[in-house]
């Protein structure tokens, strides 16, 4: 177990942003001060606390204070800018702007994408391929929720858009076996569907981009 924590301990410290950091060693310096603080409570009301654990405390305090800022320093010149394979903020900007810019050029064509059957618009999604800008759209999302100017309504969106993009996954997936013999749903049901989906994606992303 604790050859695990010596492991994970320094991986979680490298990738804590500076101001994180920072914030877990005030919460330190608070439970080490408070825990200073605590001294045995004397039945004498002229008396004081032994003057050894005084200075004891005093200096234990003093001594994390001035090692709280070098060590908060190394971590954070040590720890990556970007962990490696992270999608950066103007990355991430870039990938929303241009998913914007697929969902509007859908909905502008749609004739001509729906009769390319489901495929076609699950290519356009992301969903297929790796070749729109809505592949993975998810860690983009995550990276500008940080950003927002309310960061609980954009989450609680972001989980909106992703769930209407799965829907329109699932329409246009299943326009691809619809049909046969008997009577069965044409595919342009499933991609009409599909569609409405598409809309609903276009009304939330509008939504989103005003919250950044």
């Amino acid at each position: 177990a604790y050859s695990s924590s010596a492991l994970v301990i320094p991986i979680l410290i490298r990738t804590m942003t500076p101001a994180r950091l920072f914030l877990v060693l005030e919460l330190l310096l608070g439970l080490v001060s408070a825990l200073h603080i605590r001294q045995p409570l004397s039945t004498s009301p002229n008396s004081s606390p032994p003057v050894g654990l005084s200075s004891k405390s005093a200096l234990s305090r003093r001594a994390f204070l001035v090692r709280v800022p070098a060590a908060a320093s190394v971590v954070a010149a040590a720890a990556p800018a970007h962990p490696a394979g992270a999608v950066t903020s103007d990355a991430a900007r870039d990938q929303w702007k241009r998913s914007v810019g697929v969902i509007d050029g859908m909905l502008n064509d749609w004739d001509a994408l729906g009769k390319g059957g489901g495929d076609g618009i699950r290519v356009q999604l992301g969903t297929q391929g790796t070749t729109s800008p809505l592949f993975q759209i998810d860690k983009a999302l995550k990276v500008l929720r940080d950003e927002a100017d309310d960061l609980i309504e954009f989450t609680e969106q972001s989980e909106e858009f992703q769930l209407a993009m799965s829907r329109a996954d699932s329409m246009a997936y299943s326009a691809n076996f619809a049909g046969g013999s008997g009577k069965p749903t044409p595919p342009a049901v499933y991609i009409e569907k599909s569609k409405k989906e598409v809309i609903d994606m276009q009304r939330i992303a509008k939504s989103l981009s005003s919250l950044l």
